[in-house]
């Protein structure tokens, strides 16, 4: 029987794991030195609204990448 699109999604995604490995780890220095950003930033200054904006968006890519890399360890176990 041929895989569902979802089975294929996660073949695929899987194969590319060093790759989003990476990106999380680029992505986990870039919170630290936004988060460094965000506390030596003086109060009242309008750039903390984008450092604050950076810190969603990089955010964002960190959950998605950590859950990449935790659905590719649950197929790995399935295989």
């Amino acid at each position: 029987m041929a895989d569902d699109f979802a089975d294929r999604f996660w073949k695929t995604m899987c194969e590319y794991r060093a790759a989003v490995a990476l990106l999380l780890g680029l992505e986990a220095v870039l919170l630290v030195l936004l988060f460094l950003a965000l506390w030596l930033q003086p109060d009242g200054v309008g750039t903390r609204v984008v450092l604050v904006a950076d810190f969603a968006f990089i955010g964002t890519g960190f959950l998605a990448a950590s859950y990449v890399l935790y659905r590719c360890r649950q197929y790995r176990r399935l295989d």
